[in-house]
C-alpha cells in the first residue's frame, strides 16, 4: 500500500491552491529556482539571506519581475499562525508556449507550507551515518551554487540507499567531494575546517555560507577548497549542515568513526538553536 502523500498548504500567485498549468515552464524544463525556509516562533530564518540567493537565481537565469515585498507579504499569509514549520518558494519563469527559447513571460510564484519535520534526537546527539554515492556531479559553473529547479542529479544520488544512512557524499566527475544530497559538508583536518570549493557545482547554502562567516570572524581556521577522495583518511572529524536541519555531527563515513570534535561542538552551540 502507498504512503499517503500529505498535500500541503499552498499559494500560487497570491491565491489559494495547488493546480498549475500544464505549459508551466517550471514544469517542461525545471525554468526556475526555490528555496526552503525553516519558520521558527512564526518567523522566516535567514530570510535576508535565502532573499539574496534567490534574487541571484533570477539574475542567473534571466527571470525579471519578481516583487520581493510581495513574497514576503504571501509567506507570512501562509504562515498565519503556525510557530514552527517549513515553507518552500518556487519561482517559475512562468507559462510559454512549446519549445526552450526563454521569452520573459509573467513569473509564478508557489509557495508551499509543510509541517514541521522531527528529526531524531541522536542526530545531532550522537551523529549521523553518511555513505559515498556512486553518482557523479556534472560541471556547469554557470548553474553552480544556486538552487534551480533541475534536481535529477540529487533523486538519483538519494535513490543509492533506502534508511540505513541519513545523508550521502555526492563527488564531481573529477572525485572532488562536492556536497551532501540536501546539505553541505564540512571536514575536521588537523584542527581546521575545510569545506569544497562550488564554482564548477554544488549548491551554495544558506547555513554553508554563515558557518564559513562565522570561522572567519572567530579565528576558526577554515579553508575553501577541492577535497579529493584520496583525502578520507586524514579525516578527524565531519559535519553536514543546511537551514533545516542545521548541523549535523557524522559519526561513520567510508568504514571512519568520527568523534564530535570540540571545534563542531562549539558551532553547533551557535548553529543549532
Amino acid at each position: 500500500m502507498r504512503a499517503k502523500v500529505q498535500t500541503p498548504a499552498c499559494i500560487i500567485n497570491g491565491e489559494q491552491g495547488d493546480s498549475l498549468s500544464s505549459l508551466d515552464r517550471g514544469l517542461l524544463y525545471g525554468d526556475g529556482i526555490f528555496e526552503t525556509i525553516a519558520i521558527q516562533q512564526g518567523q522566516p530564518q535567514y530570510w535576508q539571506e535565502h532573499l539574496e540567493r534567490l534574487k541571484l537565481g533570477c539574475e542567473i537565469l534571466g527571470l525579471s519581475g519578481l516583487d520581493h515585498a510581495l513574497l514576503k507579504t504571501e509567506v507570512e499569509k501562509l504562515i498565519d499562525v503556525d510557530a514552527q514549520c517549513i515553507v518552500k518558494i518556487i519561482i517559475t519563469r512562468g507559462v510559454g508556449g512549446r519549445g526552450y527559447k526563454s521569452t520573459q513571460q509573467s513569473l509564478t510564484r508557489i509557495i508551499q507550507k509543510f509541517p514541521w519535520t522531527e528529526y531524531p534526537e541522536s542526530y545531532t546527539q550522537s551523529g549521523i551515518d553518511v555513505t559515498l554515492c556512486e553518482f557523479r556531479l556534472a560541471q556547469q559553473s554557470k548553474l553552480a551554487q544556486i538552487k534551480h529547479l533541475n534536481r535529477l542529479e540529487q533523486v538519483l544520488a538519494r535513490s543509492e540507499w533506502a534508511d540505513e544512512y541519513q545523508e550521502g557524499l555526492v563527488c564531481d566527475q573529477e572525485d572532488h567531494i562536492i556536497e551532501a544530497t540536501s546539505s553541505n559538508v564540512f571536514f575536521e583536518m588537523a584542527s581546521c575546517l575545510v569545506t569544497p570549493e562550488l564554482t564548477g557545482c554544488g549548491v551554495a547554502g544558506v547555513l554553508r555560507n554563515k558557518v564559513i562567516n562565522y570561522c572567519n570572524n572567530n579565528d576558526i581556521q577554515l579553508s575553501i577548497r577541492e577535497f579529493s577522495l584520496s583525502e578520507i583518511s586524514d579525516i578527524q572529524g565531519m559535519f553536514v549542515c543546511n537551514s533545516v536541519i542545521g548541523i549535523w555531527p557524522v559519526k561513520c563515513f567510508s568504514n571512519l568513526t568520527l568523534p564530535k570534535t570540540a571545534i563542531i561542538k562549539k558551532l553547533m552551540s551557535i548553529f543549532n538553536t
